[in-house]
């Protein structure tokens, strides 16, 4: 199992993982597969991808970073971590998390945050196995 940032020759297969993602959480991935090609093809990407490969890609995940003016500090976002079904289980998720966790840190970030589905009660156990945190906060979005 190789680990690295996604390449732009991995944008077919990322567009799919990233589909069946989103169809795992019950909705609907919107992003093209210029967009796509365009993160991927970017020198200082809005969206830094990580993927996992075997014969193929297995698994992924997204850090993209934000700014916490309580702590002034810069902070990291997991927006994404998916790891196939065929392929769970086998600690792909943990290495992505890793991953992601030894990026932001070195990009300066003083931590990690993400959310899940409270639904997805393997997901949120698999996060408190790997040391989260659990924190009390509602999610709101405005759409534009």
């Amino acid at each position: 199992m190789i680990l690295r940032q996604a390449a732009p020759d991995d944008g077919t297969q990322l567009l799919l993982m990233i589909g069946d993602h989103a169809a795992f959480e019950h909705g609907v991935a919107t992003l093209s597969a210029w967009a796509l090609k365009q993160v991927l093809q970017n020198p200082d990407p809005p969206v830094y991808l990580f993927v996992a490969e075997s014969e193929k890609l297995v698994g992924y995940a997204a850090l993209t970073f934000d700014y916490a003016i309580w702590h002034g500090a810069r902070t990291g976002h997991l927006d994404c971590l998916f790891v196939t079904a065929s392929h769970r289980g086998l600690g792909i998720g943990s290495r992505l998390l890793q991953l992601v966790t030894r990026a932001a840190r070195d990009a300066g970030a003083t931590w990690l945050e993400w959310q899940t589905p409270r639904w997805n009660i393997d997901a949120a156990e698999f996060y408190l196995r790997n040391g989260a945190d659990r924190l009390d906060k509602e999610r709101f979005r405005l759409s534009l």
